[in-house]
């Protein structure tokens, strides 16, 4: 027979993984909404993304407050509490990546139709891909105790940073000056827009990936890369 504490913890895992799969949900929506041409299908997309965003918020403030009683009514064991940090860490990156799509899908609807948009489309969905993916194996990391998708996450984030800068010298190579430059200049800070929220999707999937290497080894290794450059800048002074 399981304890309260196990069955507030199953719970609180239960609840995560309910969030995790709406979170995915809207990664795929997002990313059908940048194929689709037809105006009822992203209607839908659109009516649809913003209820889940709604019921993604909910799941925040739900779970924040059952981690923050499980921890102080139950007392859990070292792994117990290495674990529900980490899901508590990563609630918070699942709800900023909602956020995100939210941004993405506004901003998409103004861009849709500009040749500015048309010319790199192609190129931002496979950055959104990138991204999409990069937060399901953060995901299966932890789910699966698989410390191998985290590292690959983490390892990955500059390939989604790359994309970026990519995409914007392709934006800068292919504008014409013109008399509708100053309309050109907003399409182009809208595309950036985009850009920038796709790239803080990825940062946010290595986020959820060294929680789940936090949780599996009891290691925080947030910040490490840069402490040690550095470091090592302060030794060549």
């Amino acid at each position: 027979m399981s304890t309260k504490k196990e069955q507030a913890i199953l719970e609180i895992m239960n609840n995560f993984q309910e969030m995790a799969d709406l979170v995915l949900s809207q990664l795929s929506m997002v990313e059908k909404l940048m194929i689709s041409d037809e105006g009822n299908t992203n209607r839908d997309l659109i009516a649809k993304i913003r209820l889940n965003e709604k019921q993604i918020d909910k799941y925040e403030v739900v779970v924040s407050d059952k981690f923050i009683n499980a921890i102080a009514l139950y007392q859990p064991v070292a792994s117990d509490v290495r674990k529900l940090v980490s899901v508590y860490r990563m609630i918070i990156n699942l709800e900023r990546i909602g956020d995100l799509v939210m941004n993405i899908t506004y901003t998409l609807e103004m861009l849709r139709n500009k040749s500015e948009y048309k010319d790199i489309s192609e190129l931002i969905l496979n950055m959104l891909i990138s991204g999409k993916i990069m937060v399901e194996k953060s995901l299966l990391s932890f789910v699966n105790s698989d410390p191998d998708y985290a590292i690959w996450t983490i390892k990955n984030d500059t390939v989604v940073d790359e994309m970026n800068q990519k995409l914007l010298k392709n934006a800068i190579s292919k504008a014409k000056m013109s008399s509708k430059i100053k309309e050109m200049l907003l399409s182009y800070a809208d595309l950036k827009n985009i850009i920038t929220n796709i790239e803080r999707i990825a940062d946010h999937a290595t986020n959820i990936a060294e929680a789940t290497i936090y949780s599996l080894r009891g290691t925080d290794i947030r910040h490490s890369e840069s402490d040690e450059n550095s470091d090592q800048g302060q030794k060549q002074n």
